[in-house]
C-alpha cells in the first residue's frame, strides 16, 4: 500500500508517459479513436441529463466539437467549463454553436458571456482510468472538486482510449468514480461493476500454454525497436514498456523490421491495454 506522497510521485510519473504516449499516436489514428468514441457517446448522451457539460480539447484529447455541434444543432443544452484558480471548482457557461469564445484559464477558449448554468452530465477527458471507474486526471482536481460540490446533482462520464486503462490509478478518499467510462472499443459502467470470480484457471495457467508471450519476452521485442522507429513514435514504445515493468531486458543486437516485430507479437499479447497500445504503434508506423 502506497502513502500519499508515493502515490502522488506514481501519477506524476503516469501522467507524463501517458501524455507522451497520447501525442505520439499518429493524427489518422487518433481521429479514427475519437470518431469511434464519439459514436458511444452519443448514443449513452441521449438518456442523460442535461445540460451536458463538455470540454474544449487541448493536448491530443480527442476531440468533440463536431459532436457538439450536431447536438446543439438537436436542441441539447451544452455548456463549457471555465476553471478560474486552482483549488477551486469548475463554473460553467452555456455554449452554442454561435456562442463567441474568449480565452481562459491556461488560454483555453471558454464562452464569453459570463451567465452561469449548473451541469447534469459532465464529460471529463481521462489520462487515464481503472477497472472500477477511477479517473487519472491532469492532477489540478478541478473535477473532483466540481463533483464534490454538486453532491449528487451531476454525475460525470470519462471519455479516453483503452490504451491508457491501468491495473489502478491508486484511488484515494478524494477521488470521484465517473459514473461511466467511454473508450473507442467500448464503455465501462460504473454500476455495472460486479466483483470478478475467485476461480480464473485461466489467468493462474503458464503463458505458454495459452499461447502468451511472457511480459519479459515482449519487452524484449519491444526494446529491440528503440532504434529503428520514428522519435515521434517513441512515446508510445516508452509507455508499453512501463507497463511491463520489466527491468532487465535483453535487446537483439540486429532487430527485424519494426512492422513484422509489431505484427509478430500483437497475437501474442494477453492485456486488452497493452494490446490496444502496440496496435495503435503499428498502425502509426503505417501512416
Amino acid at each position: 500500500m502506497m502513502d500519499w506522497p508515493e502515490v502522488k510521485a506514481w501519477r506524476r510519473k503516469a501522467r507524463q508517459t501517458i501524455l507522451a504516449a497520447r501525442t505520439a499516436i499518429a493524427a489518422p489514428v487518433r481521429t479514427a479513436m475519437t470518431q469511434r468514441i464519439a459514436e458511444r457517446l452519443k448514443v449513452l448522451l441521449s438518456v442523460r441529463p442535461q445540460p451536458i457539460s463538455f470540454y474544449w480539447p487541448i493536448k491530443g484529447e480527442p476531440d468533440f466539437r463536431p459532436l457538439m455541434r450536431e447536438l446543439d444543432e438537436a436542441g441539447m443544452a451544452l455548456c463549457l467549463p471555465v476553471a478560474e484558480r486552482l483549488g477551486e471548482p469548475l463554473k460553467f457557461r452555456p455554449w452554442t454553436r454561435a456562442a463567441k469564445m474568449a480565452r481562459g484559464f491556461w488560454d483555453i477558449p471558454v464562452p464569453a458571456d459570463p451567465t452561469e448554468v449548473t451541469p447534469r452530465t459532465l464529460i471529463a477527458p481521462v489520462i487515464g482510468y481503472d477497472g472500477l471507474s477511477y479517473r487519472l486526471g491532469y492532477g489540478g482536481g478541478f473535477f473532483d472538486r466540481t463533483l464534490a460540490k454538486l453532491a449528487g446533482e451531476a454525475e460525470a462520464i470519462g471519455v479516453g482510449t483503452s490504451l491508457f486503462r491501468l491495473k489502478t490509478i491508486q484511488p484515494q478518499p478524494h477521488d470521484i468514480r465517473m459514473a461511466a467510462i467511454v473508450t473507442q472499443t467500448g464503455s465501462l459502467q460504473r454500476d455495472e461493476i460486479r466483483p470478478a470470480s475467485e476461480v480464473c484457471y485461466l489467468d493462474e495457467a503458464d503463458h505458454i500454454y495459452a499461447g502468451y508471450d511472457t511480459p519479459a519476452e515482449t519487452a524484449a521485442a519491444l526494446a529491440s525497436l528503440r532504434g529503428a522507429i520514428p522519435p515521434e513514435r517513441l512515446g508510445l514504445l516508452d509507455y508499453a514498456l512501463w507497463r511491463l515493468e520489466q527491468p532487465e531486458i535483453a535487446v537483439e543486437p540486429e532487430p527485424r523490421p519494426p512492422l513484422e516485430v509489431l505484427a509478430g507479437i500483437l497475437p501474442r499479447i494477453r492485456d486488452d491495454a497493452l494490446h490496444a497500445t502496440v496496435s495503435a504503434l503499428h498502425a502509426s508506423l503505417l501512416v
